[in-house]
């Protein structure tokens, strides 16, 4: 059975020189907005997965699906929901793997909405090489909420969004980063409270059928958790040095006075989503500002493994357990991170996801122009552009210092 292959943006066969085939970088939704041709093929190809039919793989809907509902097998991984696991989705929350299995989740993601945007790229009547090379540039945004917990109007409240269109006209077309509509509504939605909204929401003031995003109250949310999110950040950064402390909500901080990256994530969820989608784990993917969140998790996860090249996932519990997985699964480097396929018949799996500039065709900003090969070069570069980021006098002075102290060590009860 033929099935999609987690590949990543694969490099450009036909580019002359071989610095270009380097892993391009995912921008800030800021920065893309700013880049008049990625945005325009970003809001192009966003859309086109919009328009694939809800039963194809590589739809948004069946994407958004491997999260959580409709807990029915993508891409032949699975059969069924496992014996012994009491959540149907895949995604492998409060556990080891957090970190590691949402990277081929969103670089399968990317490597889609990329494939749409270099097609869209060649309808182009004028400028045809440069769109061509801004497609192959183009990855996935990241929103940097620990610097601005507010995203852009772009992403929360245009409902039109202004591209320039194939024929060179700066042409206003729907926003898809505002919602998804689904088409239709899939059965498994259908069993849910979601069930009466046709589109997704962010802070929907009742649980009626006419009821719309509260985009005021949502980044009043924002606004206000703004301080704990970049405390918590540079907090994670800089403190935390074991991977059970770092990867989940499960562990516990092991006296970092810090959150986990998952905790970090699970309240931004809340604040974008209030009584809406973004708040559930089984219908949250299904929101196009989750894979911009995603992403800078993602990131945060690349500048945490930058700082601490030498901690990798550490053998823990299966929490609820997953689609593929039953609860009591121990779950390490070699477990299998479904249902993302490498091979025929092979599933990537955390030390895979390790080398995500080379093996999945990405970076970030703050990796251009660090030798990947130097972890000593990279670890000082990437510690000091966190305190720049994140950082001030008081923060660093305590984060430093608290992070010299020794660690405590992981009880047996927190795996």
């Amino acid at each position: 059975m033929s099935h999609i292959i987690v590949t990543g943006v694969p490099p450009d066969p036909n580019a002359p020189n071989p610095s270009e085939n380097a892993a391009a970088p995912r921008l800030e939704i800021n920065n893309l907005i700013a880049d008049e041709k990625q945005f325009s093929l970003y809001i192009q190809g966003l859309q086109r997965m919009y328009d694939t039919p809800q039963t194809e793989g590589a739809s948004h809907f069946q994407l958004g699906g491997i999260h959580g509902l409709p807990f029915r097998p993508w891409e032949g991984s699975g059969t069924t929901q496992v014996a012994g696991s009491r959540f149907g989705g895949y995604c492998t929350h409060g556990t080891v793997l957090f970190p590691t299995w949402h990277r081929p989740y969103l670089a399968v993601y990317e490597q889609i909405l990329q494939q749409h945007a270099a097609e869209v790229a060649k309808t182009y009547t004028e400028d045809t090489a440069a769109w061509t090379k801004a497609a192959q540039q183009l990855r996935m945004p990241y929103w940097d909420w620990a610097s601005n917990s507010v995203p852009p109007a772009e992403v929360i409240s245009m409902a039109q969004v202004t591209i320039t269109t194939p024929d060179g006209q700066r042409t206003p077309v729907p926003n898809p980063l505002l919602s998804y509509r689904f088409n239709p509504i899939d059965p498994s939605i259908m069993a849910t409270r979601y069930r009466i909204w046709q589109t997704t929401l962010r802070h929907p003031p009742s649980r009626t059928p006419d009821a719309v995003s509260d985009v005021d109250e949502m980044v009043s949310w924002l606004q206000m958790d703004q301080e704990w999110i970049r405390d918590s950040t540079f907090n994670l950064l800089t403190r935390v040095k074991t991977w059970f402390a770092f990867s989940n909500h499960t562990a516990g901080d092991e006296g970092s006075a810090s959150n986990s990256i998952e905790a970090i994530h699970d309240g931004i969820h809340v604040d974008v989503g209030g009584d809406g989608h973004m708040s559930s784990t089984s219908v949250a993917a299904f929101d196009p500002i989750f894979y911009l969140h995603h992403a800078n998790v993602d990131r945060m996860f690349a500048l945490w493994q930058a700082i601490n090249p030498d901690v990798w996932v550490t053998e823990g519990g299966g929490a609820l357990g997953t689609f593929t997985l039953p609860a009591s699964t121990r779950q390490n480097t070699d477990t299998d991170l479904t249902p993302f396929w490498n091979g025929v018949d092979t599933y990537w799996d955390s030390t895979d996801s390790r080398e995500y500039q080379t093996k999945l065709g990405y970076t970030y900003p703050e990796f251009e122009g660090l030798d990947i090969k130097d972890p000593a070069a990279v670890q000082a570069a990437i510690s000091t552009k966190v305190v720049e980021l994140y950082g001030d006098g008081a923060r660093q002075n305590f984060a430093f210092a608290a992070a010299a102290a020794p660690t405590v060590s992981a009880s047996a009860a927190e795996l």
